[in-house]
């Protein structure tokens, strides 16, 4: 069944055409010797008992006597064995019966405890096939997906051997099946809160929102969530053949199938998944005879309504060289942004990254200092962490702030860009979805008006710049204007209220942080 991908295999393995033979390994049949000891070679004269009374005593004796001729050795125990056997002499007077009444006979002495046990399982058995899924789909349970633990040890040893299984038949196309991602780690917080809640329905039903397009900066845990998706669909759905790779080794495999006349085996091996998940999409713009490939794919497994999970570093549509009709199906499901890692859950991350790492505590004070410092970049945090883990070996103690700083400054600098009117100007263009000169209009409706304000908060706050200077950028206004913009945006952070207006409209603090991230990131 399995000769392509065989073929497929080996001609990739071994770099050129080749064929595989298959030799069955012959088992010869040998005679089974009987437990009768070492009886000579003359065959033993057969004897008929006659079970009908008082013809078998003298049957017997002349048994006896043939036997007593033939083989005077092994006369004294067939003897005791046909004494023995006259034992069950009244059970050989009814006939042989077959297996299936042994059986039958085996099943009605059965205990009453098992009984009622098997029975109580074929009940339930014929319960769920006929009325379905027995526990539908009510609502998100994030604590069954984010408790991995749970999960008993037959099921882990279960997953090993699909793995190994998988690993097979995807010729090492799949990714390290033992890494550390998966949903019991993963920090959900304001930055990623819709992909995390995606994830979950993926998980839980993966039929819900296929495909599934996460995007989004570097960092900022797509790479984690594909990972969690893999892990929960083998363990939650028992998916033999979840083939989670790059786009960068899919454009590799099909080169290579390509090369090697291999292109149906290629084919045979995408497109009979039970689920495929696909990291860094933007690694496939304006190769066109692997998006070719990949849109026939999506096509296939999406006729099927098998999971399709897609990662990449902007949304479908804003890929270059992304094909339209690729970009619309991989954005026919659910496309969720996750934007760079706020103050709350970066501090969450390093927390959690120090008490697994570093060996010596470290002061609350030294974490409060270097979060705010840090950008949005799981894996700058995760620099910075093994930067103090080795600090406190080679000083013996936890570090301070300016010995961190003297030792990784570069981590924090590089990540700390210069901020300028202009840059704040943008950030809150890009933030309110507004045309780059709107803030220096003389527009006063609400949709410009707030984020102007919040503008001048933000160029006191960032800036050096005085009142006057802050003024002159934004449309040339006075200085007072900008000292009233400040105080109005303190009062909106205190009460709640919201900027902008129709979809961009969000809280005061929540375009406070958006805006400072989308500053970090440049």
């Amino acid at each position: 069944h399995y000769l392509g991908e065989l073929r497929g295999a080996a001609c990739q393995a071994a770099g050129r055409r080749l064929d595989v033979l298959f030799a069955l390994h012959e088992v010869r049949t040998h005679q089974v010797e009987l437990p009768l000891g070492n009886l000579d070679q003359q065959p033993i004269e057969s004897v008929s008992f006659d079970s009908s009374p008082g013809q078998g005593n003298e049957r017997d004796k002349v048994a006896d006597q043939r036997i007593d001729t033939a083989h005077p050795t092994t006369a004294t125990r067939v003897k005791t064995h046909k004494r023995t056997g006259s034992q069950h002499q009244s059970r050989s007077k009814q006939p042989s019966q077959s297996l299936g009444r042994l059986l039958q006979h085996a099943t009605a002495v059965e205990k009453p405890e098992a009984r009622a046990k098997r029975t109580r399982k074929s009940k339930r058995a014929v319960k769920t096939k006929q009325g379905g899924n027995p526990n539908p789909l009510k609502q998100l349970d994030f604590t069954e997906i984010e408790n991995p633990a749970s999960q008993t040890k037959t099921h882990a040893d279960s997953d090993r051997v699909m793995h190994r299984a998988e690993s097979k038949v995807n010729s090492g196309s799949t990714v390290n099946s033992g890494s550390k991602m998966n949903s019991g780690n993963f920090i959900p917080g304001q930055s990623n809160r819709l992909a995390h809640t995606a994830m979950v329905m993926a998980c839980q039903d993966p039929s819900t929102a296929s495909p599934l397009f996460l995007f989004g900066p570097t960092g900022t845990g797509k790479t984690h969530l594909l990972h969690a998706i893999a892990d929960q669909l083998r363990r939650r759905y028992r998916f033999r053949r979840v083939m989670h790779l790059s786009a960068e080794q899919f454009t590799n495999d099909f080169i290579s199938s390509v090369g090697n006349s291999g292109i149906t085996s290629f084919r045979r091996r995408y497109r009979e998944v039970d689920a495929l998940l696909v990291d860094d999409v933007q690694f496939l713009g304006s190769k066109k005879a692997t998006l070719r490939e990949m849109l026939y794919t999506v096509e296939t497994l999406g006729g099927q309504g098998k999971p399709l999970i897609f990662a990449g570093s902007e949304s479908p549509n804003d890929i270059e060289g992304l094909s339209d009709e690729l970009a619309g199906r991989m954005a026919s499901g659910l496309v969720c942004q996750l934007q760079p890692l706020d103050s709350e859950t970066r501090e969450k991350l390093l927390r959690r990254w120090i008490d697994e790492r570093c060996s010596i505590p470290v002061a609350d004070s030294l974490i409060e200092s270097i979060a705010p410092m840090i950008a949005g970049d799981g894996r700058v945090i995760s620099g910075i962490v093994n930067m103090l883990n080795t600090l406190q070996r080679m000083l013996s103690r936890s570090p301070e702030l300016q010995e961190l700083r003297q030792f990784s400054g570069q981590l924090l600098r590089s990540h700390q860009p210069a901020t300028t009117l202009g840059l704040i100007e943008s950030a809150v263009c890009q933030a309110f979805q507004l045309p780059a000169d709107s803030l220096r209009s003389k527009s006063q409706t609400r949709t410009v008006s707030g984020p102007r304000k919040l503008a001048m908060y933000l160029s006191r706050q960032l800036t050096p710049s005085a009142y006057s200077e802050i003024g002159q950028h934004f449309g040339g206004r006075s200085h007072s204007t900008a000292i009233s913009a400040e105080r109005h945006v303190r009062d909106w952070i205190n009460e709640g209220t919201s900027i902008g207006r129709g979809v961009t409209a969000m809280s005061a603090r929540e375009a406070l942080e958006r805006v400072e991230s989308l500053l970090r990131t440049g």
